[in-house]
């Protein structure tokens, strides 16, 4: 066929898919429906003996297109598969992991399996031939239940579920299909050379995937964000890593896209070159549609063909399949996800949304794609590829015309449709929010373009009841639905922020997902939700206990150093925000959803205000210098934004020529080099220095300092942490080498700070501990080794007698009460005192 006639005939299908796509908008038919009917219409078409005349042209068209299964194969399944895993956020996934592997990969070898052994026994077909059609119909398509879900506001969670379980089902399915193929054609593989191939297919699949990813970056970062630049390299990505996977490494090439996918959309929500990466979303978000919308069409294009062998065999042959493969998603969902939920591994799923998630099980494109590839292996007998072709064609066919159009009664039949009271409120709120703001602008646009009074009055009649309508909420529904809308306004608030570039794409990151789930634990649980997941914000992070860690275990700083100039950042970035919602609340809450409300919501952000506040002084204190230079950067970065933002205003309105805003724009880039890269918080100890500083080591000679010094290591410590337990049998000495401790005897508290020691008695004498030593900010300590420490003491008898004074007057002091010192500040200050309090 003339290459002019395939692209007349791709165009006439892409035209033909937009009608029809209009069309189940109108008519709320399942995309799948209406794609599938429209390839078998096309089908019959092409093979009708003759076309009705105004057809002709069409049928005759259709009929010579030639089509391969390695070729759509190859077109459009990479894309298809890479798109799914770009708009993918791979750290949310992670929350509902468990679920997602049970329902992709579990379900994929249960639903092969039961679909195998069910078959075989029934139609006297080989076993291996029966496994590859499980394999074949185990891939689901996720538009319809999709569709459906977000129609009727069903919870993010269960959508990145089913995202979820589409994403990985597919790779899951293709690799077995691979393995399964070789059995089926008579190759010697054995069952344990199957789960062999199938594990090393997966897992190099995932690894090439991740190589292939990291490669993209590095040339993602050198595109410097330019939209056509990095739309040019994220289209090229899953193409050359299918290629180099399949055709050069034999290994999975679905599991290698998904994975480079899920490792672009890292960089994509990085919060680097926010508009550039919106541009390539918008982008791939029209390949995909054609993708998949080409890859249904023309695989059911063939459906009337593999049919025509149909019969009553083959019939019986399909209840088995429909049997098999719902009774093991069936298992999966109330056998298997109970367990994972009672060992506390995946989050409870309510009945009616398994219900959804068990009969939204469709089938699509992809797998009659595998069908058709099947008729095109001739290692495999006619017979076989006509069985499984047949067969997985037929099951396509039911679920798509049964499932797809009775799941939307069914999703009203459960009672997901219908709005819990809770959701009802937050719906009227809502309303009542955007009507006021509708009423506003009536009233603002009609007094800046000079439009009668009359008129406007006309205009706001329908309006007219929005000013009062938060009134019939209950308090409650509108505290919460306040909650959401605050929880909105701070992500737009952090993404302005992202895209001027005021705060580092890096922790940009890490708060766009934070405040992420701060709005769905308020959309789900109200004021609590909102809460506790808000105030997590100020806890350590995993990153941060595990470079905490390393810091101890292996004396590694730069990791530690990483992630806690992130916190600072972070903590600043988040007393930001917080200022800026206090004057939201006042402006927005406060008009529309009442002031009762408002000053509930207020109340919330001044507890948050506090906690970041806390948090960060704690910081600053410890760290006051960086801090400034935060600060400073941040600044910074605020007036480069303006003045860019300024010189914008003036090219579009023409006031700048062409030449000067170019020579500025140069500009603004040279300026914008001094924040390529993050300031680094300098946490490197000088254990000698430390040392010196310790008044008790003064008059220690020189050669056993140095063999203290050798002795002696660092530990980094937080706000908080308990250094010394009451009753504790160890004998390490700390001494305090910036910070602060406060010692608690039970009856008397006692602030120590730099320049201390704590443990020295416990140490000499080897009694238990006689107090709680707790850190009260962030600091450092140098810890020493009972048994050096007795050591030390007993070849300089000064330094014994220091300590044994010093250990007097401390009980002294104890036992009068008058050991405390005034404030934080004046311990970190002291640098006089000698040994600690007895512990």
């Amino acid at each position: 066929m003339p290459l002019a006639l395939v692209l007349t005939a791709v165009v006439v299908l892409v035209a033909l898919i937009a009608l029809v796509q209009a069309a189940s908008s109108r008519l709320a038919l399942p995309q799948s429906v209406a794609l599938a009917a429209l390839g078998i219409v096309l089908g019959l078409l092409a093979t009708a003996g003759h076309a009705p005349e105004p057809l002709a042209p069409l049928a005759e068209l259709f009929r010579e297109l030639p089509l391969s299964a390695d070729a759509l194969t190859l077109i459009l399944l990479p894309p298809l598969l890479f798109d799914a895993a770009f708009r993918i956020d791979a750290r949310r996934m992670l929350d509902d992991g468990a679920s997602i592997v049970l329902l992709a990969v579990v379900a994929v070898a249960v639903s092969t399996f039961a679909i195998g052994f069910a078959l075989a026994p029934v139609t006297g077909m080989a076993l291996s031939v029966c496994l590859l059609l499980g394999a074949i119909v185990s891939t689901t398509d996720p538009l319809a239940v999709l569709s459906i879900f977000r129609d009727v506001g069903a919870p993010a969670r269960l959508v990145r579920i089913v995202e979820g379980e589409s994403l990985f089902n597919d790779a899951a399915a293709i690799a077995l299909f691979t393995i399964l193929v070789a059995a089926s054609s008579a190759q010697n593989v054995t069952f344990a050379d199957g789960v062999v191939v199938f594990l090393v297919s997966g897992i190099g699949g995932a690894a090439v995937g991740v190589g292939t990813g990291i490669v993209a970056s590095l040339f993602i970062a050198m595109t410097r964000g330019h939209a056509a630049a990095l739309t040019s390299i994220t289209v090229a990505l899953p193409y050359l890593t299918w290629v180099l996977c399949e055709e050069q490494l034999g290994i999975s090439g679905a599991m290698a896209v998904v994975v480079s996918g899920l490792w672009a959309a890292r960089r994509a929500q990085s919060g680097r070159a926010v508009a550039s990466w919106r541009h390539v979303h918008q982008i791939w978000e029209q390949l995909s549609f054609w993708s998949n919308s080409l890859i249904f069409v023309l695989a059911a294009f063939l459906v009337p063909t593999l049919l025509s062998r149909f019969d009553l065999a083959m019939a019986l042959a399909t209840g088995v399949v429909v049997l098999a493969a719902f009774g093991a998603r069936a298992l999966i969902l109330w056998g298997f996800l109970p367990i994972l939920e009672r060992l506390a591994l995946a989050q409870s799923i309510e009945h009616r949304a398994k219900a959804l998630l068990w009969w939204g099980g469709m089938r699509g494109g992809l797998t009659l794609l595998l069908a058709l590839s099947v008729t095109e292996i001739d290692a495999i007998a006619p017979a076989d590829q006509e069985f499984v072709a047949v067969l997985a064609t037929a099951f396509t066919l039911f679920t798509i015309f049964v499932n797809g159009l009775t799941l939307r009664p069914l999703t009203s039949l459960v009672g997901l449709t219908r709005l819990s009271p809770f959701e009802r409120h937050l719906g009227a709120g809502a309303r009542a929010f955007a009507r006021q703001r509708a009423a506003e602008r009536i009233g603002a646009t009609a007094e800046q373009y000079g439009i009668e009074a009359d008129i406007a009055d006309n205009a706001l009649e329908a309006y007219r009841d929005a000013a009062s309508s938060h009134e019939a909420v209950p308090a409650t529904a509108r505290s919460h639905l306040a909650l959401v809308v605050l929880a909105q306004a701070e992500r737009a608030a952090l993404s302005r922020h992202a895209e001027n570039a005021v705060i580092s794409p890096r922790v940009a990151e890490l708060l766009n997902r934070e405040v992420q789930r701060v709005r769905e634990a308020a959309r789900v649980n109200g004021r609590r939700g909102y809460l506790a997941t808000a105030e997590r914000a100020t806890r350590y992070t995993l990153a941060f206990r595990g470079a905490l860690l390393a810091q101890r275990w292996f004396g590694v700083r730069r990791p530690l150093a990483a992630v806690v100039s992130d916190r600072f950042e972070k903590l600043i970035v988040h007393r930001l925000v917080l200022s800026e919602l206090v004057t939201f609340c006042a402006d927005r809450i406060a008009p529309v959803m009442g002031e009762r409300v408002a000053e509930v919501c207020a109340r919330i952000l001044e507890r948050r205000r506090t906690n970041v506040a806390s948090a960060l002084d704690a910081l600053t204190l410890q760290y006051p210098h960086f801090a400034r230079r935060l600060e400073q950067r941040f600044l910074e970065r605020v007036a480069l934004t303006e003045e860019h933002q300024a010189y914008q205003v003036l090219r579009e309105e023409g006031i700048l020529a062409a030449d000067v805003s170019s020579a500025l724009a140069d500009e603004m880039v040279a300026a914008n080099r001094r924040f390529t890269g993050a300031l680094t918080l300098d946490l490197s100890v000088d254990k000698r220095a430390m040392v010196a500083a310790v008044p008790m080591f003064a008059k220690v000679p020189d050669a056993t300092l140095s063999t203290l010094v050798r002795s002696l290591r660092t530990r980094f410590v937080v706000p908080g942490e308990r250094i010394i337990r009451r009753g504790d049998t160890d004998d390490e000495v700390y001494f305090i080498a910036s910070g602060a401790v406060e010692v608690d005897t039970g009856t008397l508290k006692v602030t120590l700070g730099r320049g201390s020691c704590v443990g020295e008695i416990s140490a000499v004498l080897g009694v238990p501990r006689s107090a709680d030593v707790t850190m009260l900010g962030f600091g450092e300590l140098l810890v020493l080794p009972g048994r050096v420490f007795r050591n030390l003491l007993s070849g300089n008898d000064d330094l014994r007698r220091e300590i044994v004074a010093v250990a007097r007057r401390r009980r002294a002091e104890t036992d009068r009460g008058t050991a405390k010192p005034e404030n934080l500040q004046s311990a970190l200050n002291q640098s006089s005192v000698g040994a600690g309090q007895a512990v």
